[in-house]
């Protein structure tokens, strides 16, 4: 019966192991492949940006020896079609760079994406929510 335990703890643990999206690595933090993270306008010092709210990250890679991520950053654009009338919201992607994730420590459940290169917040993110 312990065996039985043991084995079903295993595979309750590992399973839910897979949806951690955060990783702590010391200092940074490792944010899994594919996460869409979106700034959070009331905090973040780059919202100052036109439409911050059309537009967020995805985490293209795993961390890297040194701990930095690749990200793209995406905007969702809408387009008229003349002809059909309907209005189309695509993702554009701007920008590809590598960024160093920490937790923001005033804020529970969020990050601060840093520079690689100077140290300086690049942005205040969370993961967004549904609906983008």
């Amino acid at each position: 019966m312990s065996g039985y335990l043991l084995v079903l703890t295993i595979v309750i643990g590992l399973s839910l192991s897979g949806f951690t999206q955060f990783v702590d690595r010391g200092e940074y933090v490792e944010v899994s492949k594919g996460v869409k993270l979106c700034s959070n306008t009331s905090l973040d010092t780059s919202s100052r940006r036109l439409d911050s709210e059309n537009r967020f990250w995805r985490v293209t890679s795993k961390a890297r020896a040194n701990g930095t991520q690749a990200v793209d950053s995406i905007a969702l654009e809408s387009s008229y079609d003349r002809k059909s009338g309907e209005t189309t919201i695509e993702e554009r992607q701007y920008d590809s760079y590598a960024t160093l994730f920490k937790r923001a420590p005033e804020h529970k459940g969020m990050l601060l994406m840093v520079s690689p290169r100077d140290g300086e917040v690049e942005a205040t993110v969370e993961i967004c929510s549904k609906k983008k």
